[in-house]
């Protein structure tokens, strides 16, 4: 039950970050912890991730990620919040664009 508790959280904590990604788009550090938030819903608390650069371009933020999952090998990912969508989503990728 603990797991389902812990898993509830961190989903509700993922759509409250996610909900405020549109004003947070222009804010680095921010939309570095709403990429942090995704990478460790993706590949667990475990993960080691370092924010490698940021660019802006037509209301896109990209992040550029170095993370380390647990016992795996490192991986660069590109983080990208797109504030001109009413959903603000917010999309991991690897290096070469492809989703994760």
């Amino acid at each position: 039950t603990m797991f389902n508790l812990k898993a509830v959280i961190s989903i509700f904590t993922l759509a409250v970050l996610l909900s405020g990604t549109a004003h947070a788009s222009n804010n680095v550090t921010e939309a570095y912890s709403y990429c942090k938030t995704a990478v460790k819903e993706k590949y667990g608390d475990e993960t080691r991730i370092s924010m490698k650069g940021s660019k802006k371009f037509a209301g896109k933020l990209t992040v550029q990620l170095s993370v380390v999952p647990a016992g795996e090998a490192r991986q660069r990912m590109l983080c990208k919040i797109d504030a001109s969508k009413a959903s603000s989503n917010l999309v991991l990728t690897d290096r070469k664009g492809n989703a994760l």
